[in-house]
C-alpha cells in the first residue's frame, strides 16, 4: 500500500448547501499535507470525513485501506484527531487526561512519557486542563491524539491561536514524527509550508489547486 488516505468522488451536502464537491485526493504514507483556503472552503469538513467524525453524502473514503463508512471504528483507531473543540477534561491534569484516554489504546507509562516529550509538556504535566492557556491546551490535545501511534494525524486549524514559539515547537516535533501521515488545515500559508511538503487549496468545496511546496 502506497497511500494512507484516498478519496474518490467525495461530496458533502448540508441540506441544499454543498460543502464538498466531488473531491478526488490521495495522501501518501508519511506525507504531510496542508489544506488551505478561506472560511467555508470545506477544509474542516474534509478533515472530519477523513477522521470518521461525519459521513460523506457520496463517494469513497479509505484510510490505510479501510473504508470509513464500512469500518468506522477501525478507521478511528488509525486516526489521531485534534479539532476546534478540546477533548481534554477541565478538572483532570494533563497526565490524568492522558491516562484516561490511554486506556482505549492500552498505553504504557512509556507512551505517556513519549507524547509529553514530543509536545514539550513536562512542565505542565500535573496542571489541570482548565488552567492551561489556549496554546498549551492544544499541545496537550496533540499529545492525546498521538497516544495510540496513529497512522494518520488530523489537525484542524493547527496554528490558530498559537504564538510564534508554540508554532515553531509544534512544527519541530511534528516533523520528527515520520511514521504518521499528517493532514492539517490552516489559514497561514507560511506556517503550512514550514510543516508540510504539499498544499491543497480549496474554494467553495472544490480543489482549486494542488501544489508541492
Amino acid at each position: 500500500m502506497s497511500q494512507a488516505v484516498q478519496l474518490q468522488g467525495v461530496t458533502k451536502n448540508y441540506g441544499l448547501l454543498p460543502a464538498l464537491r466531488s473531491i478526488d485526493l490521495e495522501v501518501g504514507l508519511g506525507e504531510s499535507v496542508a489544506f488551505l483556503g478561506p472560511n467555508g472552503a470545506g477544509k474542516s469538513t474534509l478533515l472530519k470525513i477523513v477522521a470518521g467524525q461525519i459521513s460523506p453524502s457520496s463517494g469513497i473514503v479509505q484510510v490505510m485501506g479501510c473504508d470509513v463508512q464500512k469500518s468506522p471504528e477501525e478507521v478511528k483507531s488509525l486516526v489521531g484527531l485534534v479539532g476546534h473543540r478540546s477533548f481534554m477534561y477541565d478538572e483532570l491534569t494533563v497526565d490524568e487526561n492522558l491516562r484516561f484516554y490511554g486506556k482505549f489504546f492500552s498505553a504504557s507509562p512509556g507512551d505517556f512519557d513519549r507524547v509529553i516529550e514530543m509536545t514539550a509538556m513536562e512542565k505542565w504535566r500535573n496542571t489541570k486542563a482548565r488552567h492551561l492557556s489556549f496554546g498549551l491546551r492544544k499541545r496537550a490535545d496533540i499529545a492525546r491524539a498521538m497516544l495510540g501511534n496513529p497512522r494518520v494525524l488530523v489537525l484542524d486549524e493547527l496554528f490558530s491561536g498559537l504564538d510564534v514559539d508554540a508554532s515553531e515547537l509544534l512544527v519541530k516535533h511534528l516533523k520528527s514524527n515520520r511514521e504518521a501521515s499528517i493532514l492539517i488545515s490552516s489559514h497561514s500559508l507560511d506556517w503550512a509550508k514550514r510543516l508540510c511538503g504539499r498544499g491543497v487549496f480549496l474554494r467553495n468545496g472544490a480543489i482549486e489547486r494542488d501544489v508541492e511546496f
